[in-house]
């Protein structure tokens, strides 16, 4: 019974937030009752096993699932730690990222991915990169630190790059080239 009430409480916060009809979330499932400090009057509860789905009139644009998340809907973020993001373009995953922490404005839509973030692309590039912010409203991906991207045996290291499709075109800000 009580679990049952995290979850209503849980999916009516997720509406008092705005996002009702873009966000669905499974398994928002309250495991841990040990309080966590965001560095508020209030702790709140880690969710364990998190999934996030973003879609647009039924097509699936990104989708999170997580290890931890913690929902706080007095500031409108959802932080995420140890994640796993999918993106899609025309119902194809045309990347997936695997992360350590993020966090999601869900009033403003923009996902902020801390630290070290590894990227493999529908055509099996993987691409290392630091400090990545997403911006929804413009699907735009970008990130101002170094970037690497593996690719048939090759490495191209650049500073700063930009995406608007979800990887499948990569803006380098600064190519970095190498002496050998």
């Amino acid at each position: 019974m009580e679990l049952n009430l995290i979850k209503i409480f849980l999916c009516l916060s997720l509406i008092f937030l705005g996002c009702c009809d873009k966000i669905t979330t499974k398994k928002a499932v309250n495991k841990n009752k040990t309080p966590i400090n965001t560095n508020s009057s209030e702790a709140l509860p880690t969710i364990k096993d998190f999934e996030l789905i973003h879609s647009n009139k039924g097509k699936i644009l990104w989708k999170i699932r997580a290890s931890d998340a913690i929902v706080n809907p007095q500031k409108n973020i959802i932080t995420i730690k140890n994640g796993h993001l999918e993106l899609f373009q025309d119902r194809k995953r045309t990347a997936e990222m695997k992360f350590e922490l993020a966090s999601y404005d869900t009033k403003d839509e923009i996902i902020n991915f801390y630290g070290r973030n590894l990227i493999t692309t529908i055509e099996n590039e993987k691409i290392i990169t630091y400090d990545i912010k997403y911006i929804h409203k413009e699907n735009k991906i970008y990130s101002e630190k170094e970037i690497e991207i593996h690719k048939e045996g090759s490495i191209i290291k650049g500073v700063g790059f930009e995406t608007y499709d979800g990887f499948q075109t990569i803006r380098i800000y600064k190519n970095v080239i190498e002496p050998e």
